[in-house]
C-alpha cells in the first residue's frame, strides 16, 4: 500500500486508508495522501510515544484547560518541526507533477470544512504538516477527550485538490 494515490487509484482502496469522499472526487484534478503517509510521518520521527509522554501529566477526569492549552502548543509544535522522509517527500513531488496542479489549492481531510492553502510543491508539504498539527489544536483534543476520553488520534487520509 502507497502513502499516496490517484483518486481514481483510491475508489479501489478502502476508507480507512482515503476517506470517503474519494469516489466523489474521481473527475478532480487531485491526489490523496493516505493514512498510511500519516501513520509512516508518526513512527519515523517518534511522535506517539512524544506526544503520549508530553500529555501523561493530563488527568481527563480532573481537566485543566490551561495545561491542555500548554501541552496542544507543545504537540502543535512537535508535529511542526517534525521531519519528513526523503523517499516521503518525493513521492508527493512527483505526485504534484503528475497531476499538474497550477495556481492555488488547497488540502483538507476528508469532509472536514478546515482547509490549508498551498501554491507550490513546497508550500504543499508544509500545508500538509500544518492540517496534521491542527489535529493538535485545543478545540479538536478536547473534542476527543470529551468524546473518547483520550487525546489519542487515528491517522486519516488528506486530499490535494484544485481550488476551483
Amino acid at each position: 500500500m502507497s502513502v499516496l494515490c490517484s483518486f481514481e487509484e483510491a475508489i479501489h482502496l478502502p476508507a480507512a486508508l482515503v476517506g470517503t469522499e474519494a469516489s466523489a472526487l474521481v473527475k478532480t484534478r487531485g491526489f490523496v495522501f493516505t493514512s498510511l503517509g500519516e501513520e509512516q510521518f508518526y513512527l519515523s520521527n517518534n511522535l506517539p510515544e512524544q506526544l503520549r509522554d508530553l500529555f501523561k501529566p493530563l488527568n481527563p477526569r480532573r481537566l485543566d484547560e490551561d495545561l491542555l492549552e500548554v501541552l496542544c502548543k507543545a504537540a502543535q509544535k512537535k508535529v511542526l518541526e517534525a521531519i519528513l522522509l526523503e523517499d516521503f517527500v518525493s513521492m508527493a513531488y512527483t505526485a504534484f507533477k503528475n497531476v499538474g496542479l497550477e495556481g492555488q489549492f488547497h488540502l483538507r481531510r476528508p469532509l472536514d470544512k478546515h482547509l490549508e492553502s498551498a501554491s507550490n510543491r513546497r508550500e504543499m508539504l508544509l500545508a500538509l504538516k500544518r492540517l496534521w498539527a491542527h489535529d493538535w489544536g485545543f478545540e479538536q483534543v478536547l473534542e476527543r477527550l470529551d468524546g473518547v476520553g483520550s487525546v489519542g488520534l487515528d491517522a486519516r487520509a488528506i486530499y490535494v485538490l484544485n481550488a476551483k
